[in-house]
């Protein structure tokens, strides 16, 4: 399971093209998508944040609940843009509503902004210039509506932009509603 995903994460990351055509000529149930990759990554990601527990200010308190924000912020963005995108492709792109293409679509993405993530859970400080990374989704997104949403070139663009807006700043409107129901840990 950890190899499988350790190689679509590096696939994704190195070679997005490569990565979609792959993960379209392959048929992948359901089940096995959340359960043996997406689920794992966001318990990988959430758990990432106690490698700061051996900071002085850092607390288990608060090492619990950066780590609920990180799982819910992931859980919940994953259905809420999955849901967004369907509903987009349906009203804008004249497309059948496809909500398996569109999980397995907005996971894989996410599980780019799930490593980066990770790294800026455990460089926490160190590398300032990874706060941009998730900028990077935008050129996954392009990628995967080539070679796996099979968006038309005329309107490929406006997918893209749409679609990165959408899976960047859910997980992050649910980070921010989160830090407001749990008060008392800034950021």
């Amino acid at each position: 399971m950890f190899k499988n995903i350790v190689s679509s994460l590096f696939a994704l990351v190195a070679a997005p093209g490569k990565a979609w055509q792959s993960i379209s000529s392959k048929e992948e149930s359901q089940a096995t998508f959340l359960n043996g990759y997406l689920y794992p990554i966001m318990g990988i990601t959430a758990l990432s944040v106690f490698v700061n527990l051996f900071n002085d200010q850092f607390t288990l308190e608060k090492a619990l609940k950066l780590m609920t924000i990180d799982f819910v912020k992931f859980f919940v963005g994953f259905y809420i843009a999955s849901f967004l995108i369907d509903e987009l492709l349906q009203k804008f792109f004249d497309r059948e509503k496809n909500p398996k293409q569109v999980q397995l679509f907005v996971g894989y993405t996410l599980s780019v902004y799930m490593l980066i993530t990770i790294f800026l859970n455990l460089f926490m400080g160190m590398f300032s210039f990874l706060r941009f990374a998730p900028l990077y989704i935008i050129y996954v997104i392009w990628e995967g509506s080539k070679y796996y949403m099979d968006i038309n070139e005329n309107k490929r663009l406006i997918f893209v932009v749409l679609s990165s807006l959408i899976l960047i700043f859910s997980p992050d409107i649910i980070e921010r509603f989160m830090f407001i129901l749990m008060p008392g840990l800034g950021n």
